[in-house]
Parts: structure tokens; C-alpha cells; sequence
């Protein structure tokens, strides 16, 4: 019975401890929606996408380091005895900057060298959350399979000041990914 107590007390304490002590981070990437369209013999994507930061990369913006998110999105044929066939994998990369002089946000589109300013975090970060008719690839392209695409937005830890990847790799506010998404490739 005492035994039991002392557990039972031992239990009671850590959950307390690990209340009152433990770092609570509520920020999340995530994809809500994602769909495929053919227009033109082309392959379109439209997405929808959460990004909400922690409080770390949001100081280390606001103190003039650059942060990068990047779009992953591939694309994969289905077949029945085999592993899936990688078709094409995609990247986009968006990077953020605060402008101290300004006080105004930096989005630079990585793949096109486009820029634009923000007067917040906030609305730099739903300009990215909307995907509108970005092309994958041609219909000529594939068969009649199956294919699927495979979508991930996360935070390039490899893209801090070589100084902080090493906080970034240890700490759970750097590392924000979202889960694998997937969507079918409409072939109709």
C-alpha cells in the first residue's frame, strides 16, 4: 500500500512539475484544402495554408534575421507491385525580412525574385496562404494511372545565420513543419 501512495504521490508531482515548467508552443503549419484542375493541357493547383509562428523565429525576424518557408510539393505515380514512381518534385521557397527602417515586412518569392512589403507579419503570411493556379505539369506528360501529389510547407532551418541553426535544431519553436498532405491528381 505504501508503495502504491508514493507512486501514486510520485505521478501527482511530476504532472505539476511538467505543468508549471514545460515550454507550451502553439503554432502550427498546416495545409486545409489542396485540388487539381486541367486547363489548357496543363495542371493546375489551387491551396490553402496555415502558417502560424512561434515566438522564437517572430523575435529573430523582428531582430533582422531572414526566414524562409518553402512549399514541397511532389508528384507520384501509382503502381501495384512496385514502390510509387517519383514524377516531378517541386519547391517553392518564400522569404521573409523585416525592414527596421521601413517597419514593414518583406516577401521575396525565392523562384521569381518578385518582392512585396506588408505592414504586418500577418498579412505577409496570408498572402502565401492562398495557392491560386500554380502549374505542375502538362497533360502529355502521363498515362491514365493514378497519381497523387504530396504537398509539405515547412520553416528552412538550413537557411538561419550558420550561429543559430544550432538552437534551431534543438528547440521545438524552430521546427515547424506541416503534415504530408495528399490529393489526387485528376486524369479526367
Amino acid at each position: 500500500m505504501l508503495v502504491f501512495l508514493r507512486t501514486k504521490f510520485f505521478k501527482i508531482l511530476t504532472g505539476v512539475y511538467l505543468l508549471c515548467f514545460s515550454h507550451f508552443t502553439f503554432a502550427e503549419f498546416s495545409i486545409q484544402d489542396a485540388k487539381t484542375r486541367l486547363v489548357d493541357k496543363m495542371y493546375l493547383l489551387d491551396a490553402q495554408f496555415t502558417y502560424e509562428l512561434t515566438e522564437k523565429p517572430i523575435e529573430a525576424l523582428q531582430n533582422g534575421v531572414a526566414l524562409t518557408l518553402v512549399l514541397t510539393i511532389v508528384i507520384e505515380r501509382e503502381r501495384q507491385y512496385l514502390w510509387d514512381e517519383e514524377i516531378v518534385t517541386l519547391k517553392h521557397a518564400y522569404e521573409f525580412k523585416y525592414q527596421i527602417l521601413s517597419k514593414q515586412y518583406a516577401l521575396k518569392y525565392l523562384d521569381t525574385g518578385i518582392q512585396e512589403t506588408f505592414p504586418n507579419l500577418k498579412s505577409a503570411l496570408s498572402r502565401i496562404s492562398v495557392l491560386k493556379d500554380s502549374p505542375l505539369l502538362e497533360e502529355d506528360l502521363i498515362n491514365d494511372d493514378n497519381y497523387w501529389i504530396y504537398m509539405q510547407i515547412y520553416l528552412d532551418i538550413e537557411s538561419l545565420p550558420l550561429p543559430l541553426r544550432p538552437v534551431a535544431y534543438l528547440s521545438s519553436d524552430w521546427r515547424l513543419t506541416s503534415e504530408w498532405y495528399l490529393c489526387p491528381l485528376k486524369t479526367q
